[in-house]
């Protein structure tokens, strides 16, 4: 009965050093790709702003900054639900 109890600790210990690695990269491309968002942040942003102040020039400044929000909210939305549906598993 001994040789089951260690055979199942190697196994276990085999299965969570493979998930806590699965996660660990997991957590580590999230931060990567939290900071690759955070730094395109202005740019997406003042490209949107220019573009909504461009179209109708007599808006307040708040009201040109909730345009580009909504703007690519939506778009982001968008993003999302069309990779949802293409990554998918079947």
């Amino acid at each position: 009965m001994p040789k089951k109890s260690k055979s199942r600790k190697k196994k276990f210990s085999r299965s969570y050093k493979k998930e806590f690695k699965k996660q660990l990269r997991l957590a580590i491309a999230a931060a990567i790709g939290f900071t690759i968002a955070f730094s395109w942040r202005n740019v997406i942003f003042d490209s949107v702003h220019s573009l909504v102040q461009n179209i109708d020039k007599k808006t307040t400044v708040f009201q040109t900054q909730f345009t580009a929000s909504l703007i690519i909210t939506v778009v982001g939305v968008l993003f999302i639900l069309l990779f949802s549906k293409l990554l998918k598993e079947k």
